[in-house]
């Protein structure tokens, strides 16, 4: 099983899927626990806060019912700001990452950025699976990045670093998907038919 998946972490494909990234600097890199964390979901941090006020609230109505009255009307209040913030966080989620073409496996990708990234470089990244819509969390440490010969941009080529088991198991799920789906589409379409079927 382990030798299994050892291999399926060497399958290199290429795939289109959004690319979102960001340079960490030198103190960000130092602070290596918090950047294995993954991003807080807010909808479930708001959720306990709201528990926490309904709870609250049920003791008060009795005593006071228009203080009561006047903390539910502010809670609505405050939630229908924080459903149109979310909103737009989901909108700005979705520009944010430029679907790309790339060259990846579970240790590694190759993408073409904008600017060049000096060897070493440590980057955060958010790669968004497609179609699934799935997110995976990491870092990546830049090996090389050269001049794109027909076109604008460089060719950058890292390593993962710091990727969490569960992330790279979808990862390298995706993958396999991804390349068992290509071998299917070059098979002979009379086979690839009866495949179907069965």
């Amino acid at each position: 099983m382990i030798m299994q998946r050892d291999r399926r972490r060497y399958f290199r494909i290429n795939d289109t899927l959004g690319v979102a990234y960001r340079i960490l600097s030198e103190e960000e890199v130092q602070q290596s626990d918090d950047l294995n964390e993954r991003p807080v979901d807010a909808r479930n941090i708001i959720a306990g806060f709201d528990n926490q006020i309904d709870q609250l609230l049920l003791q008060l109505r009795p005593k006071d019912p228009v203080v009561s009255e006047l903390v539910e009307i502010l809670n609505q209040k405050l939630n229908s700001i924080l459903d149109q913030l979310n909103l737009e966080s989901d909108l700005v989620q979705r520009i944010a990452h430029k679907v790309q073409e790339v060259n990846i496996s579970a240790c590694g990708m190759a993408f073409v950025v904008e600017e060049e990234l000096p060897p070493g470089t440590v980057l955060s990244l958010d790669l968004l699976l497609l179609p699934a819509n799935l997110h995976v969390f990491t870092r990546g440490i830049v090996i090389d990045s050269t001049a794109v010969e027909s076109g604008e941009g460089f060719h950058a080529r890292l390593e993962f670093s710091g990727m969490e088991s569960q992330d790279q198991e979808v990862l390298i799920q995706h993958i396999v998907q991804r390349q068992s789906h290509l071998i299917r589409s070059l098979r002979d379409p009379q086979e690839a038919e009866g495949e179907g079927e069965a």
